[in-house]
């Protein structure tokens, strides 16, 4: 049991660090070369209304992990939220995606293999627990605590 659990992280850390090098360090060169080319280009207008009312509709930041588009809907690394539904990874057929399906997705940009789901899900489950202290300090929040400060303060903890 020990040995399958050695081979499963080894393979957990092959297989996603071996892909987020790659992605990264290509992702990086791509980054540098577009900011060098459009770091002039001028992507919209800024008005006082459009500051007060909370920057709807502004253009504040350059991002590729996940949108919100009013006439499009969501989108998950370029995937339409049906898209996601359709082919990410389920735990039952034809059932809804798992969470670390599309967090691998969103990692990755790409949707997992069957091998890289597996080795997946058995780490996050391995280093999903909690030392007795952190579960001590964690009940111990106050009751009225709002729940973002909870999880942020978890996350911190851990």
């Amino acid at each position: 049991m020990a040995l399958a659990f050695n081979v499963a992280k080894r393979n957990f850390s092959h297989n996603l660090k071996e892909k987020m090098g790659h992605i990264i360090s290509k992702r990086q060169a791509e980054v540098t070369a577009f900011k060098k080319q459009h770091s002039g280009t001028v992507i919209g207008e800024v008005t006082i209304g459009a500051v007060m009312g909370g920057m709807r509709g502004l253009p504040g930041m350059h991002y590729e992990t996940s949108k919100l588009d009013a006439n499009e809907g969501i989108a998950y690394r370029g995937h339409s939220l049906r898209d996601v539904q359709k082919k990410g990874p389920t735990s039952i057929p034809n059932g809804e995606p798992i969470p670390e399906g599309v967090l691998w997705l969103l990692l990755t940009g790409e949707f997992p293999s069957a091998s890289e789901i597996t080795s997946f899900k058995e780490e996050i489950f391995k280093r999903g627990s909690l030392t007795a202290e952190q579960e001590t300090l964690i009940s111990h929040f106050p009751k009225d605590m709002h729940a973002m400060t909870q999880l942020s303060a978890g996350v911190l903890m851990c």
